[in-house]
């Protein structure tokens, strides 16, 4: 009854049963009811940000016991996939092992280990110098604030805020509603990443214009007599350049932008993969244990969000053909919809954008030979103030050029232009192929493939922007 009335008040996730188990096989103790503990131990670790472990920290051999579920947690290998591969994250640094243990043991397995004290507690990771400690280290507190940050932004956004969604896709209702929180959290990842995105380019442009500006006021002070008032504009743009820097800096804006970015593009996988059914490896790994493998543990909380998000997906949604024709239309789409759409109209954009900053950097310099020839063969002809304005060009135009190819530099249009075709061409492999098999486990494998491939896209980019901070914060950075 105290159950029953529990079970009515919270919404539960109930895991099937394995495959090769029937209802009255795990009514009784057994070696079938053993297994399914260990099945609902391994998706509560593999789902949990900390696991809570009542424990006598005693490793054996019982099937869905504790000592397995924490190992499996910190380890990722599951005892219930015979032969399965260990897991890249068992030699990476990443957050997904940690423990809040609390010992403590049944009367039937007496004291708890010999090297742990009773009714204590401590924070239990891999860490091999320090395993248990009383004060959760540094690096977790790092990965929670990250998610506390998306948090106190998703929530300020006003309520009417239009969310972004992913291309549009018919959805079947059940498949809706297990989707449901991935694609929700996704309009807020997406959102939130456009406006920081926005502040940070307001940034860029901001600084680079205000140095522009401010080499002008020197020059004009400089080379004009009578023009002293133009070294308070030189103040000006100059106060402005460094307050437009020191604002994006202090409120984070460059790290909220690309963090957001990463996770609306890691939700975009996850949301097609499940909606499209594609299995990992072993049957005891998930969608964000696909992501950033031991990249960055600094983007570990993003993990931890879609641990969240697919948490209904991963419990028991299996998807019809309907749903996986409308992973591929949506997904995939054509040459004006989807995946392949997006990256043919940005590889073009990234292009154009490329050719006009070596334009703009060629007809200055071209320019600025033009008034050191007209200074150098006609000076005997030209006024004074005719000469200090071909000085001044002569000054300027080398800074616009500058300020362009920085401005470019720290965009990564070279580099993006080149990153965005081959995802094109990435997409285009991936159409044809779903294009010649009708079988739904080879659509399936594409897809898988083609979500790693987008996954190691983003770390690439996120990688490269990283590398590319916003004007004077390379230090910082």
């Amino acid at each position: 009854g105290e159950f029953s009335r529990l079970e009515a008040r919270y919404r539960t996730i109930e895991l099937p049963l394995l495959t090769q188990s029937r209802a009255e096989d795990v009514a009784l103790q057994g070696h079938q009811r053993d297994l399914q503990y260990e099945r609902l131990g391994s998706f509560l670790a593999a789902h949990s940000h900390i696991l809570l472990a009542l424990w006598d920290g005693k490793y054996n051999r019982a099937v869905g016991g504790t000592g397995q579920v924490v190992d499996f947690h910190q380890r990722d290998v599951s005892a219930l996939a015979d032969g399965q591969s260990r897991s890249r994250l068992d030699i990476s640094d990443d957050e997904s092992d940690l423990v809040y243990h609390v010992v403590c043991s049944r009367e039937s397995s007496g004291l708890p280990n010999d090297e742990l004290e009773p009714c204590t507690a401590s924070w239990f990771t891999r860490n091999d110098m320090t395993p248990r400690v009383a004060v959760l280290p540094q690096r977790y507190v790092d990965v929670f604030e990250s998610v506390q940050m998306f948090n106190r932004d998703s929530r300020a956004l006003p309520s009417d805020t239009p969310h972004f969604d992913l291309d549009p896709v018919d959805v079947p209702k059940n498949a809706a509603e297990a989707c449901g929180a991935i694609r929700q959290v996704y309009g807020m990842s997406d959102t939130l990443s456009s406006r920081y995105q926005k502040r940070v380019l307001w940034a860029l442009r901001t600084t680079l214009l205000s140095t522009v500006l401010a080499g002008l006021c020197f020059i004009v002070y400089a080379d004009f007599s009578g023009q002293g008032s133009f070294i308070w504009g030189y103040f000006l743009f100059v106060g402005l350049a460094l307050g437009s820097y020191w604002l994006a800096q202090g409120l984070d804006w460059q790290r909220r932008y690309l963090d957001y970015r990463v996770l609306a593009e890691g939700l975009r996988v996850q949301f097609y993969w499940a909606l499209g059914g594609v299995e990992m490896e072993n049957p005891s790994r998930y969608s964000h244990d696909s992501f950033f493998q031991g990249r960055d543990l600094q983007l570990g909380w993003i993990r931890n969000v879609m641990r969240v998000t697919g948490l209904h997906v991963d419990a028991d949604f299996k998807p019809t053909e309907d749903e996986l024709a409308a992973t591929i239309k949506g997904w995939v789409g054509s040459d004006n919809s989807g995946q392949l759409g997006y990256y043919r109209h940005k590889a073009g954009d990234k292009l154009s954008k490329h050719k006009q900053t070596g334009w703009v950097t060629a007809a200055t310099f071209m320019l600025g030979l033009v008034a050191a020839a007209v200074l150098a063969f006609g000076s005997d002809y030209l006024h004074g103030s005719t000469s200090n304005w071909l000085v001044a060009i002569m000054g300027l135009l080398p800074i616009v050029a500058a300020s362009r190819q920085n401005y470019a530099h720290r965009l990564a249009e070279r580099e993006l232009a080149a990153q965005y075709n081959h995802m094109l061409n990435v997409f285009e492999n991936a159409h044809r192929l779903l294009k010649q098999t009708e079988s739904a486990a080879e659509q399936q494998s594409i897809l898988r493939d083609l979500g790693d491939a987008a996954l190691n896209e983003n770390a690439q980019w996120v990688l490269r922007q990283r590398e590319r901070p916003l004007p004077g914060s390379d230090a910082a950075a």
